[in-house]
């Protein structure tokens, strides 16, 4: 019996599952599954297919199961409304036109079904006419023909409130040749509006004409005015509407862009795969190494837990195991011995068949096909524990070479239809790999095989004359390589494709000079370029061919196109840069920030025995400044390399701004830039958000520089906040849902370059001049700063007018934090509490001590962890611990807590540290830790968390 084709997309059946869970909840899907011979991995499969019988079956179950036989019709409506919709929905929502989504049905009709001809032809603004004509061997049924009803009435539901009207005047169920839908629907409010407008425009006008020369001028005004008045209020509605509807459009998008993004992710995997065993063919020429490299690859590229590869003999007698993944030892030496006989006509297993009718097989359950498998089959699939698999054929030219097979039988994750589609091109370019491995052998021992092998071989090959790297022959693969014809391609020479590059350049001699000397050369990339002028970088082995007497006749070149690695290498050396800079950054922090203790803390110390009016004073307080603006310098390096803690508190980005506006900083900006004129729009009710006012005051810094600078003839700059909630589904803005306070800085500057755009994030990425205007770090600080609070960013900019920067962060229910209270030293003096001080660093060590004991405290420190456990062990219980979070050469301060909590579960501490991971730090203040302190500290800011922390009770 012949297989019923397969017209009917799985997304079909799908919105039917979707209308039941919505109107029918206690419906069993199940059932209906099963009576129509529908498996749940088909059904999530939007590449798979269905036949007319299962989608007849599954329809009049589920007519039974509901009790409701217009049901078709209403799964139509709600399938407009959901992601079932898929394609519909993502070119519908971008036309943002109702007529268009109509005319358009023509081509998207294919997506959903093979079985019938779509035409459509446009009547009216508001009708068009829609034939569908089935092809003469489908047969579709009533129900069908009600679902498209449904789906036509509820596409104008996109951009209107009101489902279209449908007129059927003929049907292929009365006995017509085709369906004819009319379908009609009302215009958009703001369309009849906009008419109104333009009544209204015209009537004031020639109102304003016949009574210019029949009232005074101050009445004439008056008429004129409220004719004036009276058109822009009726424009002003027609644009409300008119944005309320393109609101509701894009809130409609869902998220469609993310389902793309991971099927170009996985198709992505797939084409890099595929690339790296057509890469592979010049270096492996031994096919159960070929396999093996398949297989790895397809273990690194793609979630299968198992797979395995069988080739055929060269007499095509057997079908042995050549390589395989995800076994273990035991069942790799069963494979290893097993094998399929190809001559035997009785032989029916899923392998045998897969070889020999060179079609994919995918097995969803191979339970339910044991009885058409041989017992050796049913066995091997037994011990080898295969529940599901699919199987495909490895084919070359229609010669069968062999079969692939993989399974998921840890993570139980369905094969599908669409990864059948993938691997088919996996097992392309095996055969093609597997053949270019027997030929480049075969090569050794036959001219004349190797001839016919080598024009057919998908790798380029050509053959040069030594003299003057002259091509003299090439194959197919390499004409289409370079994209000349081969007559322009014969007698010209290589080195002439080789880029202008002085490197390349260089190169192409010195493997040219190699040849002539006899040498050969393998696996050098060189750049060369195309008929089209298009770039490609190829992988180069060059030998030279010498005749029975040892003399070089010509030199033998492989060229394999590495262009996609080779940009893939690019984009690894780029995060490996920026993680070198990062990693730099913090080192050197590190280091500045304890140079900067003393310069830092001992003038606080010193301040305390100075009085005002002493000589000494003012000097004391410059250094003590100097090292506070080189300590926000160390803290901008901190936040470049990600290594900063992230110390947040409810901060009003409202405050932050103020407070900027009122900074020296600010005035100095305005200084060298008098011609900017800076506005804000500060929303009064903005949300408070979980942030560090230190790192969004140099963010706000940072971003103002960059718009001045964007403005060397003067300009303006606008600073803007506002609330804004981001939906779950929201497909441009990717940040957590939830509300978002926003804070916006734009300019009407010279805009930013579209090649320029994607890198001003990049560390040292600058258009400024180097030393005079920036060094690149402003907005990589940015960036990080911002990353670091949960938030993310969007630029919008165009060369000759501004950039838009948006700055988005999560809302706090916290309340907003206030504002830090100068105190006065009494009010944070110590009152002879005993403190453990725990740091490695002698001068920090020594700094703290002396702090705290001119506070009034008595201190004892450590050097360690280890040596603080000891004090603890021997009965010492301080009433409070000051812990540095980075110790050696152990134990860090997480660890140190945690176990200082088992001898004291009541110990209170705060953390003094200047670099540290912020989940370290978190989960240290989950534990009862109090404040944090950042080093270098001053004497207010180390006395006010340590008297804070002894006044408060242990909160865990």
């Amino acid at each position: 019996m012949a297989e019923l084709p397969q017209i009917y997309n799985s997304r079909i059946v799908k919105s039917y599952i979707h209308c039941m869970n919505a109107l029918y909840p206690d419906a069993d899907i199940d059932i209906i599954l099963r009576h129509a011979e529908i498996s749940k991995y088909e059904l999530d499969d939007p590449g798979h297919w269905f036949n007319q019988q299962q989608v007849d079956r599954f329809f009049e179950k589920t007519v039974e199961v509901t009790g409701n036989p217009a049901i078709a019709r209403e799964a139509g409506r709600l399938a407009v409304l959901n992601e079932t919709a898929g394609p519909v929905r993502q070119l519908a929502l971008g036309l943002l036109k109702v007529s268009s989504i109509y005319l358009l049905l023509a081509k998207l009709y294919p997506m959903l079904s093979r079985g019938a001809l779509v035409k459509t032809q446009k009547l009216a603004s508001n009708r068009v006419q829609i034939i569908v004509e089935p092809f003469p061997d489908v047969l579709e049924s009533p129900h069908q023909c009600e679902n498209r009803v449904g789906v036509f009435e509820a596409l104008s539901t996109l951009f209107t409130d009101r489902y279209a009207e449908i007129d059927h005047p003929a049907c292929i169920h009365k006995g017509d040749v085709h369906c004819r839908y009319v379908v009609s629907w009302s215009q958009p409010i703001h369309s009849k509006w906009k008419r109104i407008f333009g009544i209204a425009a015209t009537i004031s006008a020639l109102v304003a004409g016949i009574t210019f020369f029949m009232f005074p001028l101050l009445p004439w005004l008056l008429i004129l005015s409220a004719g004036g008045i009276v058109s822009m209020g009726v424009y002003l509605r027609a644009t409300a509407y008119e944005r309320q509807a393109l609101t509701h459009t894009i809130q409609n998008q869902g998220n469609v862009a993310e389902d793309h993004i991971k099927e170009i992710d996985y198709r992505y995997r797939g084409a890099l795969l595929v690339q790296k065993i057509g890469a592979a063919t010049s270096t492996i020429l031994d096919v159960n190494k070929l396999s093996a490299m398949v297989l790895e690859n397809i273990q690194h590229y793609l979630d299968f837990d198992r797979g395995l590869i069988m080739l055929a003999d060269k007499e095509r007698q057997r079908l042995f195991y050549s390589a395989g993944y995800g076994f273990d030892e035991t069942m790799l030496e069963l494979l290893s011995k097993t094998q399929f006989r190809l001559d035997n006509p009785a032989a029916r297993g899923i392998f045998i068949q897969t070889f020999r009718e060179q079609r994919a097989i995918l097995v969803d359950d191979i339970d339910m096909m044991k009885d058409s498998l041989s017992p050796r089959s049913q066995q091997l699939l037994k011990r080898i524990g295969s529940k599901s698999l699919i199987c495909l054929p490895i084919v070359y030219e229609d010669r069968s070479l062999g079969i692939l097979a993989v399974d998921n039988l840890i993570t139980k994750r369905p094969l599908t239809q669409s990864d059948m589609n993938l691997l088919t091109g996996v097992t392309y370019q095996t055969a093609a790999s597997i053949i270019n491995a027997d030929a480049y052998q075969e090569l050794q021992n036959s001219e004349q095989r190797y001839r016919s092998l080598y024009e057919k071989a998908p790798t380029a090959y050509i053959s040069l004359r030594i003299e003057d790297a002259v091509i003299v022959n090439c194959n197919s693969a390499a004409v289409r390589l370079l994209g000349y014809c081969r007559e322009d391609l014969l007698n010209s020479s290589l080195l002439s494709h080789v880029s202008s590059d002085k490197g390349n350049q260089d190169k192409a001699r010195w493997m040219h000079q190699l040849l002539q000397n006899g040498q050969p050369v393998y696996n050098e990339t060189v750049e060369l370029i195309r008929n089209d002028r298009q770039p490609v970088w190829v992988n180069v082995t060059l030998e030279p061919f010498c005749n029975a007497q040892g003399q070089i006749i010509e030199g033998r070149c492989i060229l394999v196109d590495t262009t996609q690695q080779k940009q893939l290498e690019e984009q690894l050396r780029k995060a490996q840069r920026m993680e070198a800079i990062g990693t730099l950054a913090g080192g050197v922090a590190h280091d500045l920030s304890n140079i900067l203790a003393a310069i830092v803390s001992y003038p606080d110390l010193l301040l305390m025995d100075v009085p005002p009016d002493s000589p000494l004073f003012d000097p004391l307080v410059k250094i003590k400044g100097a090292g506070m603006r080189a300590a926000a310098i160390v803290q901008d390096l901190l936040t470049l390399s990600r290594r900063g803690v992230a110390v947040t508190e409810a901060v009003s980005i409202n405050d932050v701004v103020r407070d900027y506006l009122k900074s020296p900083e600010y005035e100095d900006l305005i200084a060298r830039h008098p011609d900017i004129h800076v506005e804000i729009d500060l929303l009064p009710a903005l949300a408070a958000i979980k942030g560090s006012t230190i790192h969004l005051t140099k963010t706000l810094m940072n971003i103002l520089i960059n718009a001045a600078e964007a403005l060397p003839g003067g300009g303006r700059i606008q600073i803007e906040t506002r609330n804004q909630m981001i939906e779950a589904d929201d497909s441009r803005l990717k940040g957590k849902p939830g509300e978002h306070a926003v804070l916006t800085v734009s300019d009407n500057g010279h805009g930013i370059a579209p090649d320029d755009l994607n890198r001003v994030f990049e560390p040292f990425f600058t258009k400024k001049v180097m030393g005079r205007s920036g060094t690149g770090l402003g907005m990589a600080i940015v960036w990080a700063a911002v990353q670091d609070l949960d938030g993310f960013i969007v630029i919008q900019s165009q060369v000759g007018q501004g950039t838009k920067v948006e700055l988005f962060f999560p809302a706090t229910l916290d309340k907003k934090a206030s504002r830090p209270l100068n105190h006065e030293l009494i009010e944070y003096i110590g009152k002879g509490e005993e403190l453990l001080v725990i740091d490695d660093n002698v001068e920090h060590r020594e700094i703290a001590i002396r702090m705290l004991n001119r506070l009034g405290y008595k201190v004892t420190a450590v050097e360690s962890g280890e040596a603080a456990i000891v004090k603890f062990e021997q009965n010492f219980r301080p009433d409070l611990v000051v812990l540095d979070m980075v110790l050696e050469p152990e134990m860090d301060g997480l660890s140190t807590f945690r176990r200082i909590l088992d001898f004291n579960p009541q110990q209170k501490a705060i953390i003094a540290s200047g670099l540290a991971e912020s989940t370290r730090v978190k989960k240290a203040r989950e534990l009862g830790v109090g404040a944090y302190v950042k080093k270098p500290y001053s004497l207010k800011e180390i006395g006010t968390a340590v008297r804070y922390a002894l006044d408060r009770g242990v909160v865990r």
